[in-house]
């Protein structure tokens, strides 16, 4: 659930750098440079979530093999 809301900040300010080029406050070679570090930690933020449901899913199948057992 962390992953998910610092996600949604990021994106959330993704997109205001990404207004502000629309409406001309900053160039397209200062967008680039601040969305690159915004991009790179949505990135990791997905890939951990990811891993993080991979594992839940994992973990639940070995519960239900071992009732079955």
């Amino acid at each position: 659930m962390v992953h998910t809301k610092k996600l949604h900040l990021l994106q959330k300010k993704l997109e205001s750098e990404y207004y502000s080029y629309r409406q001309g406050s900053i160039s397209e070679q200062e967008y680039c440079s601040r969305a690159k570090p915004i991009d790179k930690e949505i990135d990791k933020l997905e890939m951990a979530t990811l891993q993080d449901r991979l594992v839940l899913k994992a973990i639940s199948s070995l519960h239900f093999q071992m009732q079955e057992h």
